[in-house]
C-alpha cells in the first residue's frame, strides 16, 4: 500500500506517518518544508520503513498536477490522508481577505485538488481510502475563527458529499475531528491566550484541554491511533465521522 500524507512534517502529520509507516505502508510526506518532511523520512528510513518525500504547495491546482506526476513513478496511491491545515484567529472585523481566502485554500482546496488528482488511482486500484482530518470546529463554532470553523465545516461537507460519490467505487471516506492537539497551533493559541488575558502558559492549556470530549489536549500519536483505527473500518456510503 501507498499512503500520500499531507502536513507530513510535524504535528500530526507526522504522527500519522510514522504510524503507518510502521504498518508497512510506503509513506509519501507532502508539505512546503523540505528540511521537515525529509527529517521525518529519515527518521522512518532509520527504523526500516519506506518513506518518500515531496515538496508541495497544496493550495495551487498546478502544483498538486505536478505532485501527481511525481508520484506516479512510485506506484498507485491507496490512501489520502489530507492532514494540512491553519487555523487563523480574528475578531471579524480584523479577518482580512487573505486570512479568510488563505484558510480555505489550504483546509478546503487543497483536499479537493488532491482527491481529485488521485481518484483515478483509487479507481485503478478497484478502491481506496480518504481521510480528512477536520476539527471539532467542523461542527461547531467557536469564537474569533470564523474563517477557521467555516473552512472546516466546508471540508465536513466535501467528505460527505464524495463518500455518498464514491461509495460505488469502493472508496472509504472517514472525517476525523479532533478538538485542541498538541501541536504548534496550540502553541499559538495558549500564547495568545497568555497575552490577552495574563494567565499563564499553564493555565491556558488547561483552559483549552477542558474543551476536549476527554478533558485534555489531545497527543498527536492519538489522532494517528484514530486513523489507524479507521483502516480497519467496513466502508460506509454515508462516511464515517469521528470526534476526539
Amino acid at each position: 500500500m501507498i499512503a500520500l500524507i499531507t502536513g507530513a512534517g510535524r504535528g500530526i502529520g507526522r504522527a500519522i506517518a510514522i504510524a503507518l509507516a510502521k504498518k508497512d505502508i510506503h509513506t509519501i510526506l507532502v508539505a512546503r518544508s523540505l528540511h521537515e518532511i525529509n527529517s521525518v523520512a529519515q527518521e522512518i528510513s532509520s527504523k526500516g520503513g519506506k518513506a518518500t518525500a515531496l515538496v508541495c504547495d497544496i493550495t495551487s491546482s498546478k502544483a498538486v498536477t505536478g505532485l501527481y506526476e511525481k508520484t506516479k513513478r512510485l506506484g498507485k496511491v491507496s490512501l489520502l490522508v489530507n492532514n494540512a491545515g491553519v487555523a487563523p484567529s480574528s475578531k471579524i472585523e480584523g479577518t482580512s481577505d487573505q486570512i479568510w481566502q488563505n484558510a480555505f485554500a489550504t483546509n478546503v482546496d487543497g483536499a479537493f485538488y488532491l482527491v481529485r488528482a488521485y481518484l483515478p488511482d483509487m479507481k485503478a486500484l478497484g478502491g481506496g481510502q480518504i481521510i480528512n482530518i477536520a476539527s471539532t470546529a467542523a461542527i461547531e463554532g467557536f469564537s474569533y475563527t470564523a474563517a477557521y470553523t467555516a473552512s472546516k465545516h466546508a471540508l465536513l461537507g466535501f467528505s460527505r458529499a464524495i463518500a455518498k460519490e464514491f461509495a460505488k467505487l469502493n472508496i472509504k471516506v472517514s472525517t476525523i475531528s479532533p478538538g485542541f492537539v498538541r501541536t504548534n497551533i496550540l502553541e499559538a493559541s495558549v500564547t495568545n491566550i497568555v497575552v490577552k488575558t495574563g494567565k499563564t502558559s499553564k493555565q491556558a492549556e488547561k483552559e483549552l484541554g477542558a474543551m476536549n470530549e476527554s478533558g485534555k489536549i489531545i497527543e498527536p500519536a492519538e489522532v494517528a491511533k484514530a486513523v489507524l483505527a479507521e483502516l480497519k473500518k467496513p466502508l460506509d456510503p454515508n462516511g464515517r465521522e469521528v470526534i476526539i
